[in-house]
């Protein structure tokens, strides 16, 4: 299944695309979602980030960036 990097950046707002080791995502929260569409992605992405937060799990990060089970490496 084909993937989609969703990021969400230190101010707030969310964006997709690119890899997950672009420099400019450095700073910012790095999910891989499947690729259903870009608004798709990016809503489960924040699904994913209110339960992680609900949770108090730690947030990913570009070093350890969130890989959704249906998407494989």
């Amino acid at each position: 299944m084909k993937r989609l990097t969703v990021v969400r950046f230190p101010d707030g707002s969310w964006s997709w695309g690119g890899q997950p080791s672009d420099s400019d995502y450095k700073a910012c929260e790095v999910y891989l979602m499947p690729f259903t569409g870009e608004s798709e992605a990016k809503k489960q992405a924040q699904a994913v980030r209110r339960r992680l937060v609900a949770k108090s799990l730690p947030l990913p990060s570009q070093v350890s960036p969130y890989l959704h089970p249906w998407v494989a490496t």
